[in-house]
């Protein structure tokens, strides 16, 4: 990893500015920080790749080796586990959160992060999202009573509120959505939210809460549609079928459940499409 420093003198070099050219800072401050006589002020460093022409993430990247950071890393990989399904292949990604978490004890995202993991694991194993989980809990009792939810904690809570009882899960997804709206011009987090109304979704389809769960499953099927996200479309899809058969309609519900899979197959993500049709299966088998 460059100091903060280097990576200041790199990126001036490439623009073929000279320590003088910075219009609000002065060549001595550039000087002193470029050899590590001084970190910035957080204003002062914020002005300053402003004039390189870089934000905050991009001058971290480039920090990093153009590369991210563990903790990013991890965070990223997490969110790219788009099934419980997938958790229990995750063997490498567990190691890393286990050395992240053994190197940095004080960091409770990462933590919450390997809980979110295990919990995927054991609703696979499970088939339920009824799990034993005393760890989720323990979260829950820490971020509930904040008045305001970073982000990092929004997606948290986002993934475990299915584990909790009824009423307070339930009570939790509101929760969950509004602040989620707050983020809504946030970076990256359409998926997660996409996500987090799945799930909702699903979990209220589980509790037999149809008609409370049908507009979080088709909100997410238009998000999903608006980005091109063809997997959490087939998804959302697949929840609505569950409605629609519910209310005896049951040749739409099986037209979209065709849809899902073939679209899941075609996009060689076959393991997900069979699981969905293996979930269709078990629901349609359930009314008998």
């Amino acid at each position: 990893m460059k100091k903060i420093g280097e990576t200041i003198a790199h990126l001036r070099k490439n623009l073929n500015m000279s320590q003088r050219d910075f219009e609000r800072i002065k060549q001595s401050t550039i000087a002193n920080i470029e050899i590590h006589n001084r970190l910035p002020r957080v204003d002062t460093f914020l002005e300053l790749i402003s004039e390189l022409h870089v934000n905050l993430d991009e001058f971290m990247f480039i920090l990093n080796d153009y590369a991210y950071d563990e903790r990013t890393a991890l965070f990223k990989d997490i969110r790219g586990i788009r099934h419980s399904l997938y958790a229990k292949e995750n063997t490498e990604l567990k190691k890393r959160l286990d050395y992240y978490i053994k190197s940095n004890p004080r960091d409770l995202f990462v933590q919450d992060l390997k809980i979110i993991l295990e919990s995927y694991i054991k609703i696979s194993d499970s088939d339920t999202y009824e799990i034993d989980s005393p760890e989720s809990f323990a979260i829950y009792d820490r971020i509930e009573d904040q008045k305001y939810w970073t982000y990092e904690q929004i997606y948290i809570m986002s993934k475990l509120f299915y584990i909790f009882p009824e009423k307070r899960a339930l009570e939790l997804v509101q929760r969950i959505d509004l602040e989620f709206k707050k983020y809504d011009s946030y970076e990256n987090t359409q998926s997660s939210r996409i996500a987090f109304l799945l799930n909702a979704g699903g979990y209220r389809i589980s509790k037999h809460l149809y008609n409370e769960a049908l507009p979080l499953v088709e909100e997410a099927r238009d998000l999903s549609s608006e980005n091109d996200n063809l997997v959490m479309m087939s998804f959302a899809n697949a929840e609505i079928a569950k409605i629609k058969y519910y209310n005896r309609d049951k040749s739409t519900a099986q037209a979209l459940i065709d849809n899902a899979i073939t679209i899941l197959s075609l996009s060689d993500k076959q393991k997900l499409a069979d699981d969905i049709e293996r979930t269709w299966e078990k629901y349609v088998d359930s009314f008998d």
